[in-house]
């Protein structure tokens, strides 16, 4: 019966560390479309619980390579309305030409639709949609340490359920 008990313990172990980054956390990673000639860029939303290892996470960053000493609009969309662009802050671009957005701990970062980069003058420079970004781009060591973190963390638990 104590073993029946303990499998039972650790498929639901199992199961709760599988499916609760599907639910509780995003990740996604996109290379935004430049609409003008040298301009690149890529555009970020991350939102992770905190672990035992690691810290909670909640940031969304745009990252651009364009014009030398240039300002540019960060507009993105969210909640139901994919289409509505509003404006969150801005990008000065240093004399190479790098410039990088940062919000951190703010609400709703999972639910960023559209990113678009303007000039002031709101002409599209970049622009990407997270609905059409792959979900996980995570390189394949990356999801084989994820998978190896969780089989320990079941042995921990499996090894303490047989002590007690």
């Amino acid at each position: 019966m104590r073993k029946q008990w303990v499998t039972a313990v650790v498929m639901v172990a199992l199961a709760l560390a599988l499916t609760v980054p599907a639910w509780a956390d995003c990740k996604v990673q996109m290379v935004l479309k430049s609409s003008v000639l040298g301009a690149s860029g890529t555009a970020e939303k991350k939102v992770a619980a905190a672990t035992l290892k690691s810290p909670a996470v909640n940031k969304f960053e745009v990252d651009v390579h364009a014009a030398p000493l240039t300002p540019y609009l960060v507009m993105v969309s969210s909640g139901t309305d994919a289409n509505s662009l509003k404006t969150v802050g801005g990008i000065f671009t240093d004399v190479a030409g790098t410039g990088e957005f940062d919000v951190k701990g703010a609400t709703g970062t999972c639910d960023i639709h559209r990113v678009v980069v303007t000039s002031l003058t709101k002409a599209t420079v970049l622009s990407g949609n997270f609905d059409t970004a792959p979900l996980n781009d995570d390189a394949p060591e990356v999801e084989i340490q994820i998978e190896n973190e969780i089989q320990r963390e079941v042995e921990l638990e499996l090894n303490n359920i047989a002590n007690n």
